[in-house]
C-alpha cells in the first residue's frame, strides 16, 4: 500500500521524519479493535432488565384504594294487594285482552304474552296471575318500577282490560356531604328524565357516583305520593384521606430485595370532584426510589375524568453491580382522559386515552450509556363481565403508538434498531370462577404483539415478579412479543379468631414465553421461556391488615441473579399491607 501526500513543508511524508503510512495504519487498527472490543463487551454483558428505571412505573402504579363494592338502592315497597276472595271465585271465558298504558312494548309483543288466556275459561286468580306475569315481563326487561294492575271492570262481554303503570322516579332527595351535591343533583335530574326508568340507567348513574373520589353512596327507593312513581334518596359520605402502607421482599437482588411502599390519596380537596394521589417506594438505601404524584378530576355526572401524573425513578444497583457505579433515572408525565362507555352491575366497559412523555437515562462510572426519549399515545379499554356461571371476567386491552422522541440514529438508545415510532398491542385477561362456596379458580392470559422493529427497553413485555412468574424477579425475561398463562386455585374460609376474620389458601402455576424480533446479544436465543409454581396463604386480619406468604419454585430456567447451582431453589416471599 502506498501513501502519498505532503507535509507542512511541502515535502512528501515518506521523506520526512514525521508519521509514516505504516504507523498510521497500525494506530488505526489498534483503535478499531478497541472500539469493536468495547462494543462486543457491551453487547455480551447487558445489564439485567430488572434494574431499568423505566420499568418501575408499571410495577408501582397501583390504585391507592380498593374498588368500592357497588350498592344498589334499598327498596322500601308499599303493601302488596291480595286477591279478594270474591274475585278468586270469578269464572269467565275471555274473548279479548286489552293492555292500556303500554309504551315500551308493541301490541304484538303483549299479545304473545296474553294469547294463552284468550278463548278458554279462567278464574279471577288467573287474571291477577296474568297481571303479575306481565309485571315480571317488564321487570325482566329492566323496567323494575313498572307494574301491571287490574282496574275495576265488568267482564260480561268477555273483554279484559289491564293497565300498565310504567314506573319512574318522581323526586330525588339529597343528603350527606355537600361537596358532591352539585354532581348528585345532576345525576338525579338524569334519572328523573328517563320514563319509564330502566334498571341499567339507575345502575349506571349510581355506580358512577359511587366512584367519585372518596364517595360512599347509599341510595333508597320509596313509594311516591304520585301514582306509579317512586322517590329516590341519595346519601353521600366522603372519606377525605385514604391509603395504604406495605413492606415486602418482592424486590430484586440489585434493587432490593426488601422494599417499602406508601400510597395516600386526598379526596375532594378542592371541592371540584377531585383527587390528589401520592405513591412512594424505596429500599431504605440508595438502590431504588420511586415517586409519583397524580391529580384527577371527574368533570361531569357521566363519569368523564381527566388526569395528570408526574413520576420520577432513581436506581443505583447494589450487590455485585455496585462497584460499576451504575445509575439510572426515569422521569415521566402522563395526561389521561377516561369515560365509562357502559356501566352496570354485571358489565362495564371503560375507555381511556393517555399521552405519555418519558425520559430514561443510564450511566456507568459517570459516563452516559443509554438515553431513551419516549412520546406515546395509548388508547385502552377495560372490560368487566359477571356471567351466568357466576364467573368474573376482566380484560385490559391497550394499543400504543409512539409519536416521537428517540430515533434510530441516536447512538445511546437502549436497543439497536429501535426508535420511538413504535406500535404495539397488549392485553391481560383474567377469569375468576367460583367452584363452590369456598373454592375458586383463577385463569389469566396476558401478552404483547408488535411488528418487526425492536422496541425500546421499557416498552418490552416483562415476565417475572408479582404480575406473572412469581418465582422469578421482576423483568427476569423481556421481549418484544410474548404470551403468558397463569392458574391459581384458591380456598377461602372464615375464622373464629378475632384477629383473623378470613383467610385464603392458594397454589399457582405460571408459564410464559417472550421473543426478540432482533437478537441484540450474541449467544442469546430469540425466544426464551420460564415457568414457576408455588403455594401460599393470604391472611385478612382485623384492622384492614393483609398478609401474604408464598413458597415459590422456578421450574425451568434458573433465576438469573442467583448462582448457577442455586437458581432453582425454593424462595420464600412475604408481604404485609395496612389500609387506612
Amino acid at each position: 500500500m502506498e501513501c502519498r501526500g505532503k507535509g507542512v513543508t511541502g515535502r512528501p511524508w515518506a521523506a520526512t521524519g514525521g508519521l509514516s503510512c505504516s504507523r498510521i495504519a497500525r494506530w488505526a487498527c489498534v483503535f478499531g479493535l478497541a472500539v469493536v472490543s468495547a462494543a462486543a463487551h457491551a453487547q455480551a454483558e447487558p445489564l439485567p432488565a430488572s434494574v431499568d428505571p423505566g420499568r418501575l412505573r408499571e410495577r408501582f402504579d397501583v390504585p391507592v384504594s380498593p374498588p368500592r363494592e357497588a350498592q344498589l338502592p334499598e327498596l322500601k315497597a308499599g303493601v302488596r294487594d291480595e286477591v279478594p276472595e270474591a274475585v278468586k271465585a270469578i269464572r269467565v271465558t275471555l274473548r279479548e285482552i286489552q293492555v292500556d298504558g303500554a309504551t315500551v312494548f308493541t301490541p304484538a309483543q303483549l299479545r304473545e304474552q296474553t294469547a294463552t288466556y284468550v278463548g278458554r275459561e279462567i278464574t279471577g286468580s288467573d287474571i291477577f296471575g296474568l297481571a303479575q306475569a306481565l309485571t315480571a315481563y317488564y321487570r325482566n326487561a329492566g323496567y323494575f318500577l313498572s307494574l301491571v294492575v287490574v282496574p275495576p271492570q265488568t267482564l260480561t262481554d268477555g273483554r279484559l282490560t289491564l293497565r300498565v303503570i310504567e314506573g319512574y322516579v318522581h323526586e330525588v332527595f339529597l343528603e350527606g356531604d355537600e361537596r358532591v351535591r352539585k354532581e348528585l343533583a345532576a345525576i338525579g335530574e338524569e334519572i328523573k328524565s328517563i320514563r319509564p326508568l330502566r334498571a341499567e340507567v339507575l345502575e349506571r348513574y349510581l355506580l358512577i357516583a359511587n366512584e367519585f373520589p372518596g364517595v360512599q353512596l347509599r341510595s333508597v327507593l320509596t313509594p311516591s305520593d304520585v301514582p306509579g312513581a317512586a322517590d329516590l334518596t341519595l346519601i353521600a359520605k366522603i372519606k377525605n384521606v385514604e391509603g395504604f402502607a406495605s413492606i415486602d421482599n418482592y424486590g430484586t437482588r440489585y434493587l432490593g430485595p426488601n422494599q417499602a411502599m406508601v400510597g395516600v390519596s386526598a379526596n375532594q380537596l378542592l371541592g371540584v370532584n377531585d383527587q390528589w394521589r401520592y405513591i412512594g417506594v424505596g429500599t431504605g438505601d440508595t438502590e431504588m426510589a420511586y415517586h409519583q404524584l397524580a391529580y384527577s378530576q371527574t368533570l361531569n355526572h357521566e363519569g368523564l375524568k381527566v388526569g395528570v401524573s408526574v413520576s420520577q425513578a432513581r436506581t443505583q444497583p447494589g450487590d455485585s453491580l455496585k462497584a460499576n457505579n451504575i445509575q439510572g433515572r426515569s422521569e415521566g408525565v402522563s395526561l389521561s382522559l377516561g369515560y365509562p362507555l357502559l356501566r352496570t352491575r354485571n358489565q362495564s366497559l371503560l375507555s381511556r386515552l393517555v399521552y405519555d412523555v418519558t425520559d430514561i437515562d443510564g450511566s456507568s462510572g459517570g459516563t452516559r450509556t443509554t438515553e431513551d426519549r419516549i412520546r406515546a399515545i395509548r388508547a385502552g379499554l377495560s372490560w368487566l363481565l359477571l356471567d351466568r356461571w357466576d364467573g368474573q371476567n376482566t380484560l385490559e386491552l391497550d394499543v400504543s403508538q409512539g409519536v416521537g422522541g428517540t430515533t434510530r440514529a441516536d447512538p445511546l438508545k437502549s436497543r439497536a434498531g429501535a426508535d420511538s415510532m413504535f406500535s404495539k398491542l397488549t392485553f391481560d385477561y383474567t377469569r375468576i370462577q367460583p367452584l363452590s362456596a369456598r373454592w375458586a379458580l383463577t385463569l389469566g392470559v396476558l401478552g404483547q404483539w408488535t411488528g418487526d422493529t425492536p422496541l425500546l427497553s421499557s416498552e418490552q413485555l416483562a415476565l417475572g415478579g408479582r404480575r406473572i412468574g412469581r418465582a422469578y424477579e421482576s423483568a427476569e425475561l423481556v421481549g418484544d412479543r410474548g404470551l403468558a398463562l397463569r392458574l391459581e386455585p384458591r380456598y377461602q374460609a372464615s375464622s373464629t379468631l378475632s384477629w383473623l376474620p378470613a383467610y385464603q389458601l392458594l397454589g399457582f402455576y405460571e408459564i410464559g414465553e417472550i421473543t426478540q424480533v432482533v437478537v441484540q446479544s450474541a449467544g442469546t436465543p430469540a425466544t426464551q421461556s420460564l415457568a414457576s409454581a408455588g403455594v401460599g396463604a393470604r391472611l385478612f386480619m382485623a384492622g384492614n391488615v393483609t398478609a401474604q406468604v408464598e413458597a415459590v419454585w422456578p421450574l425451568t430456567k434458573p433465576l438469573a441473579s442467583s448462582a448457577p447451582d442455586s437458581g432453582k431453589t425454593m424462595r420464600l416471599l412475604a408481604s404485609l399491607m395496612v389500609r387506612f
